[in-house]
């Protein structure tokens, strides 16, 4: 490892503004001494959003979001042939320096516009994603909360991630951590629009003929019509938000769906962003 130290001593020394990302085969990954030279190294070669979540959790107790590399990439996902969201590989590559690592030509339109405001929206919370101080508010089970706040407290960011759905218990709060419990904060999402195809067959619950699941006539009423997302948006003091915490919406669980209810189901996430007021 001393020579490697060595060798990189030399080329940052000599290339000064070239960025060196660090990555191994195996273990080691990560050290200590070699944030001197690499101040990026790859978190993983499984880029899969759940094992990556345990992973950034796991990275997350020894170093700082702004060092760990964090991709969205396909799916089926390459390493687990897993297929999770793209919001939700999204929100969790967030919480590090965030990558793409997608074949343009192989992505759908809604997919192509989708990953540019993620883009967009990483590029205005990018400060306190990387560089706020992150807080673990569940780990390990089978939600994961994160938050990450500023350094002055103004402004933070929220994840909630749910691995597997588990009937009749839909009911989730997201309390905060790190916020100022005397200023006043809005807490809010940014609500989305929900493909209809996601219900399944359910949808002949609403239509005056039957829609056969995955059929053309599916298809086509999914290409037009997307349901809108549930909204959060509640303003209270950071003691509120840090004791209380925010009861969100209720999720779906079979029996109606409309703006007050939250869809989500395996592996689905949502990111939360709040804002001081006063």
């Amino acid at each position: 490892m001393l020579g490697l130290y060595k060798v990189m001593k030399a080329l940052t020394e000599r290339f000064p503004h070239i960025l060196f990302e660090g990555c191994a085969s195996g273990g080691c990954r990560f050290d200590l001494g070699i944030l001197c030279y690499f101040p990026q190294i790859w978190g993983s070669d499984n880029t899969d959003a759940l094992c990556r979540s345990h992973i950034q959790e796991g990275y997350s107790y020894g170093y700082p979001q702004c060092c760990i590399g964090a991709h969205v990439s396909a799916c089926p996902n390459h390493q687990t042939l897993r297929s999770t969201p793209l919001e939700t590989r999204f929100n969790i590559a967030a919480f590090g320096a965030l990558g793409y690592e997608l074949n343009a030509g192989d992505m759908t339109a809604d997919d192509k516009e989708h990953t540019r405001l993620q883009i967009t929206l990483y590029k205005v919370w990018r400060d306190v994603l990387q560089y706020g101080d992150f807080y673990r508010i569940l780990t390990g089970e089978n939600r994961h909360q994160w938050i990450a706040v500023s350094a002055d407290k103004s402004r933070a960011v929220g994840m909630f991630m749910q691995e597997l759905v588990q009937p009749d218990l839909q009911s989730h709060r997201f309390v905060c951590k790190g916020l100022d419990p005397d200023r006043t904060y809005r807490f809010h999402n940014i609500s989305g629009k929900v493909n209809i195809k996601l219900f399944g067959s359910l949808i002949n619950t609403m239509t005056p003929i039957h829609v056969r699941q995955d059929g053309i006539l599916h298809n086509l009423i999914a290409r037009f019509v997307k349901m809108g997302g549930e909204v959060e948006d509640y303003t209270a003091k950071g003691s509120v938000l840090m004791g209380a915490g925010v009861a969100l919406r209720q999720q779906f669980s079979g029996n109606g769906y409309n703006e007050n209810v939250r869809l989500f189901p395996d592996f689905a996430s949502r990111m939360y962003f709040i804002e001081a007021v006063d």
